[in-house]
C-alpha cells in the first residue's frame, strides 16, 4: 500500500538529507512526529554532556590517568562527539584479555609424547677416504670425491626427516680409521653409516652391497667398572648392525635396480669399533664401465643417497619403543 504525499515521514526524510557530519546527531526544527508513533527525547545532548563532564572530572582527579586520551582517540576514530564509547571500551578490554591470557597448560601426557617423539637418533655420516687417501680411481672418477658428494646428499635428505647428523669430514681432509671411530663414539644415541665405492680387477664386477660387523669390539677406555665382570675386548650384547644393513641393502637394490650383492659380515674396523649400530655401504664399482657411467650422474647419486636414507628411516621405525611412564605405572592385574 503506497503512503500519501502528506505523510509525516516525508518531513523527516527531507530533514535527514540536510544532515551533514556530526550534526546528524543533533535535533533539528522539524515538525514533531504523530502522537501514534513514539517520540524520541527532544534534547538528549545535555545528558550525554553531563556524563562526559562527570567522567572527565573523575579522570582528572586521578594523577597519571590515561583515560582522557583513550576516550579522545576512540571518539576520533569513530567520530562520536556526544556519546560515551562504552561498547568500544568493552571490546578493547576483551581483546587485551585475549592477548594477555595464557594458553591452556599442556597435559603431562602430551609433554611425555613430545619428549619421546624428539628422541630421534643422530646419524653419523662417514664419507670414506679423503685428503692424501684418494681411494679407488677409474673412468675419471675418484672414490673420495664420490663419497663426500653422496654424504652431503644423505645429510640433506635426513634433515628433511628431522634427523640430526654429524659428518666425520666435510672437506678433502684425511682421517685415520681410529679418528673416525673416536668421532662417532662421542655422539650418543646414534647410527653410523660409512660410504665407499668398490674397485675390482674384474671389470665385469658390478652392484651394491652393505657390510656389518661380525662382532662389536669395545673401544679402549669405553668400559667402566662393569668391565671387571665382562670381557673388555668384545661387546657381544651390542647391535652388530646386521638388521640395519638389511634395511639399507633392501632400499639400495629396490631404488637403484643395481645388482644386489647382499649383506655381509666383515671384520671392518669402523663398523666393529663403533658403539652404535653401524654399516658400511659399497655404492657400486667404479671399475665397471656401466656402474661408472651411472655414478658420474648427479641424479643417480641422489638416488643412492635416497636409498640409504630410506634404510635409516625404516631401521629406526623398527626399533623397539620404550613404554610410556604412564603405562609402566599402571598396576598389573
Amino acid at each position: 500500500m503506497k503512503s500519501s504525499s502528506g505523510s509525516p515521514h516525508e518531513g523527516r526524510a527531507s530533514s535527514e538529507k540536510r544532515m551533514e557530519g556530526d550534526q546528524a546527531l543533533l535535533p533539528l526544527d522539524d515538525p514533531p512526529a504523530p502522537v501514534q508513533s513514539p517520540r524520541e527525547p527532544s534534547n538528549p545532548a545535555p545528558k550525554a554532556e553531563n556524563k562526559t563532564v562527570i567522567l572527565t572530572a573523575i579522570s582528572r582527579s586521578v594523577p597519571g590517568n590515561p583515560f582522557p586520551r583513550v576516550v579522545a582517540r576512540i571518539r576520533k576514530a569513530f567520530r562520536v562527539q556526544h556519546a560515551m564509547p562504552c561498547v568500544g571500551l568493552v571490546v578493547l578490554a576483551g581483546c587485551l584479555t585475549f592477548v594477555i591470557a595464557p594458553d591452556e597448560e599442556p597435559t603431562v601426557e602430551s609433554r611425555i609424547n613430545t619428549v619421546l617423539s624428539a628422541s630421534l637418533p643422530t646419524i653419523v655420516i662417514d664419507p670414506g677416504h679423503g685428503g692424501r687417501d684418494a681411494g679407488a680411481h677409474a673412468h675419471g672418477l675418484t672414490e673420495k670425491d664420490l663419497t663426500l658428494d653422496v654424504g652431503f646428499r644423505v645429510r640433506r635428505l635426513l634433515h628433511g626427516f628431522g634427523f640430526k647428523t654429524a659428518m666425520t669430514r666435510t672437506g678433502d681432509t684425511y682421517l685415520s680409521l681410529a679418528e673416525r671411530v673416536a668421532f662417532a663414539n662421542q655422539v650418543d644415541n646414534s647410527f653410523f653409516v660409512s660410504l665407499h665405492f668398490d674397485k675390482s680387477p674384474n671389470t665385469a664386477a658390478s652392484g651394491v652391497e652393505t657390510f656389518y660387523a661380525t662382532a662389536k669390539v669395545a673401544p679402549e677406555g669405553a668400559w667402566t667398572w662393569v668391565g671387571y665382570f665382562s670381557d673388555p675386548h668384545r661387546a657381544t650384547d651390542a647391535d652388530n648392525g646386521e638388521t640395519f644393513a638389511g634395511y639399507v641393502q633392501t632400499a639400495l637394490a629396490t631404488r637403484t635396480n643395481a645388482v644386489n650383492r647382499g649383506i655381509r659380515g666383515r671384520e671392518l674396523y669402523v663398523v666393529r669399533h663403533t658403539r652404535s649400530p653401524a654399516v658400511l655401504v659399497e655404492g657400486g664399482f667404479i671399475s665397471n664401465p656401466f656402474d661408472a657411467s651411472l655414478l658420474a650422474m648427479p641424479e643417480y647419486r641422489e638416488r643412492l643417497a635416497a636409498s640409504i636414507v630410506e634404510g635409516v628411516v625404516q631401521y629406526h621405525k623398527a626399533q623397539p619403543r620404550p613404554k610410556r611412564p604412564t603405562e609402566l605405572a599402571k598396576a598389573t592385574p
